[in-house]
């Protein structure tokens, strides 16, 4: 397997424009979607992580912690994120479990959390221009993907170009998203949010960081190409937390590599 096979998050241009999202789906499209899926880490991970929001000029005016756990599962993943205090105490905290079926979201409140009504996952959190939906990257899993065009990402990736139509119970979200594949790698290396036939937000991968084999998300920018503000999720400290490995073995396995 490829090293760029285990990268497992991730993330545009006008040159593909149109008035909505790509009617129904193809099996090209559905047997990539299936390897990118397969890809994501197949072992239970914690990290750390900050998202900062950044000015015109790239300098940060707020950063908000946070943490998250992937926990693999038979076809999927739970993955829980909480949002952080200065001091390590839980504001916000959102488990989805990802699968088969629909991805299933359950929030919570406090520390320690307290189950609380279901926030809107398409509206920014504590300030930043990343959304609920964008840090679940559930729609990896939404039905019905189709190919609608070929591009190189940064001279670097030869990418094929997948269009998702949104489930019709997150339609007040967005229409469509387009996702960048890498299938060298089976890795999304971009991607859009669209509304109202344009695109309304981007995001796009800007490093990778390995724990050993397993490859996540570095560093990501996501852009709201409304206000043309932006923020980037920062992953920190990351360790494997699987009980089938001895303490030394997680201590060896837990040595990160950013590159």
């Amino acid at each position: 397997m490829s090293k760029w096979s285990q990268v497992g998050w991730a993330a545009a241009l006008a040159f593909w424009a149109c008035v909505g999202p790509a009617a129904g789906g193809d099996s090209a499209a559905a047997e990539q979607m299936e390897r990118v899926r397969r890809s994501m880490p197949d072992v239970p991970l914690e990290m750390e992580a900050s998202i900062r929001v950044l000015d015109a000029h790239g300098k940060a005016r707020k950063t908000v912690r946070a943490a998250a756990a992937l926990t693999p599962q038979a076809g999927g993943r739970t993955a829980r994120y909480a949002l952080l205090d200065a001091f390590g105490g839980i504001l916000e905290e959102m488990t989805v479990a990802l699968g088969d079926g629909p991805a299933a979201f359950s929030y919570a409140r406090g520390d320690p959390p307290q189950a609380a009504p279901l926030p809107d996952l398409f509206a920014p959190v504590a300030g930043t221009d990343v959304c609920w939906m964008e840090l679940s990257f559930s729609f990896f899993w939404w039905p019905d993907p189709k190919i609608v065009g070929t591009e190189k990402v940064a001279n670097r990736w030869d990418c094929q170009v997948i269009e998702i139509a949104c489930p019709a119970e997150y339609a007040d979200g967005w229409s469509h998203v387009r996702l960048w594949v890498a299938p060298a790698y089976d890795a999304v290396v971009r991607g859009e949010a669209w509304r109202d036939g344009q695109a309304i937000k981007r995001f796009e991968v800007k490093s990778v960081k390995k724990l050993r084999q397993i490859y996540m998300i570095g560093d990501m920018e996501v852009k709201n190409l409304e206000t043309g503000t932006r923020s980037r999720l920062k992953v920190g400290k990351m360790k494997m937390v699987s009980p089938d490995y001895t303490p030394e073995e997680l201590e060896e396995l837990n040595a990160p590599v950013e590159w």
